[in-house]
């Protein structure tokens, strides 16, 4: 692609044609040739999407148009993950986090509660929705560049949290440890839980209720990707002054709280993302500015 002005393409762009790129190895390995085709399809489009001026820069269709993708690139991961690692860590997992941390789990029960329930349910389906209502307020303030450099690094952000998920593929304590079905007894809510529950097990692979949940749902607790998305949200809603920066860290800490509480992941899979998220810190902004020297010698 000629990337001779920098204005005709993102960060975001960039970093999903690479694990799209990526995709299309892990596609021919796993002889997942709809995918395969797809995925070239898509790295095409981006191609001609973010070097023509056909859908200009400035325009918000443009900014926005791969969010979409996101979902549909953390689902394809999952079905490498069942190919190529088809081991489960949990009992790995859990032996570390329990000689580290202890049985907390039984703290959690005992201070468990419906009203707590529902509030930390409702906070962990807002996992998506953070980072977006932060995108949009970038937009509504036209500030290019913040919008440019937070939606370059969530991205990359996810990304990464998706190919991690390879070396230790996991599928959480509500499997492991405590028995998934009783989960609704456990830990009960009050009007919204139940709902959300399902829209969580939904999106997280367990699409069949006839089969075994604990075969469908998504090798992805280690490392936890909420905590290393929400808190890159939290870092960047205070670096760039965000109205709502106060709302997001209640909430984002929340939702960081809710993944151990209601039984989602491990404490040592919080841990992980948290340092997973601080190598992100260090390691974006060097290969923002790698890509920021190539453009500017591109363009003389």
């Amino acid at each position: 692609m000629n990337i001779r002005d920098h204005e005709y393409i993102y960060d975001h762009e960039i970093y999903t044609l690479a694990i799209l790129i990526i995709y299309l190895f892990l596609a021919i390995i796993t002889a997942n040739y709809n995918y395969l085709l797809i995925n070239s399809f898509l790295i095409i489009s981006i191609f001609i999407i973010s070097n023509k001026i056909l859908i200009n820069k400035e325009n918000n269709v443009r900014k926005l148009y791969l969010l979409p993708l996101i979902y549909f690139i953390y689902s394809q991961m999952q079905l490498y993950v069942k190919t190529i690692n088809t081991k489960l860590y949990d009992e790995s997992i859990y032996k570390i986090d329990n000689l580290i941390f202890g049985n907390y789990f039984n703290l959690f029960q005992n201070i468990s509660n419906p009203f707590l329930t529902e509030y930390l349910q409702i906070s962990y389906s807002l996992f998506y929705l953070l980072p977006v209502i932060f995108i949009v307020e970038l937009i509504i303030r036209k500030n290019s560049q913040q919008f440019k450099r937070y939606a370059g690094v969530i991205v990359f952000t996810f990304y990464i949290s998706y190919l991690l998920y390879l070396l230790f593929p996991a599928i959480g304590p509500r499997f492991f440890i405590f028995d998934f079905n009783e989960l609704s007894k456990e830990l009960p809510g009050i009007l919204l839980t139940e709902y959300l529950r399902e829209f969580v097990n939904y999106g997280g692979g367990i699409i069949n209720p006839s089969l075994n949940p604990a075969d469908q749902v998504n090798r992805d607790c280690m490392p936890s990707g909420h905590t290393m998305i929400t808190l890159m949200n939290i870092y960047y809603v205070f670096k760039y002054n965000s109205k709502l920066k106060y709302v997001q860290l209640i909430l984002g800490s929340s939702l960081i709280f809710a993944t151990v509480y209601l039984r989602y992941h491990y404490l040592l899979d919080i841990i992980v993302g948290a340092l997973c998220f601080m190598i992100i810190l260090i390691i974006e902004p060097i290969i923002y500015k790698l890509l920021k020297l190539y453009r500017q010698r591109k363009n003389g």
